[in-house]
């Protein structure tokens, strides 16, 4: 009998409740909710919309849930958090990143700047004292090197007739010296990925590249390891 009774009530109370909502008016749109939000209604107007929403479930949650969104929409990060996330953006790519920019004199090469170390003669010299150098003389050969993690690249720019130029990327193991096979090495100019090859023995050359700007990927099959920007100019 119990039972039957507590059902007859919530059908009674589910009947009384939808003949109160509608004689309320209709549920709440967005433009309402924000503007009982921001509080540009008239006290009237404003009463009403309450008095809709603390009788109406789905207008309640509704409101609860555009209160969260305002408020999450408000809150600004301080300077100091977004350069601290730029710097840590700018470390992410500059660890994974050798950039190599040449001018060409005649047949000769000029290196105006790198991330790398550059060898000279047989000494594998920080980019910044060769920088300091006075005696940087052309050549036809220029040779950088960059350690990413456990990763050692050699790239290779050889100047060649027709101011074209041959680009050798080899890869081995920092510590132990020996060729680390199995990656990916692309050349791509603009959005155009121009040769790609899997380096099985390590070492990949591209011949016949010209003046120009050039990125070189080195990857897995999961992810870039490491990225070589090269500038060649007049």
């Amino acid at each position: 009998m119990s039972q039957n009774f507590e059902k007859l009530l919530k059908e009674v109370y589910k009947k009384w409740k939808s003949r109160f909502i509608s004689r309320r008016g209709r549920h709440l749109e967005d433009e309402d909710f924000l503007a009982l939000i921001s509080s540009g209604l008239s006290s009237r107007e404003a009463a009403r919309l309450k008095n809709h929403v603390l009788s109406c479930e789905k207008c309640a949650e509704s409101l609860a849930v555009s209160i969260k969104l305002n408020k999450i929409q408000e809150i600004v990060p301080p300077d100091e958090l977004l350069e601290s996330a730029w710097d840590l953006i700018n470390k992410e790519i500059s660890g994974r990143r050798l950039e190599i920019f040449l001018s060409v004199k005649g047949k000769l090469l000029d290196l105006l700047n790198t991330t790398g170390d550059v060898l000279s003669g047989r000494e594998i010299i920080p980019a910044a004292i060769f920088r300091g150098r006075k005696d940087k003389s052309l050549q036809d050969v220029v040779v950088i090197y960059k350690d990413f993690k456990n990763i050692r690249v050699e790239v290779k720019i050889e100047a060649k007739e027709k101011g074209s130029f041959s680009l050798q990327v080899v890869l081995k193991e920092k510590s132990a010296q020996e060729t680390v096979k199995d990656l990916r090495i692309s050349l791509i100019k603009g959005e155009l990925e121009l040769e790609s090859y899997l380096g099985i023995t390590g070492r990949v050359i591209f011949e016949h590249v010209v003046l120009g700007r050039y990125k070189v990927e080195i990857s897995n099959l999961t992810e870039k390891v490491a990225e070589i920007l090269l500038d060649i100019k007049v």
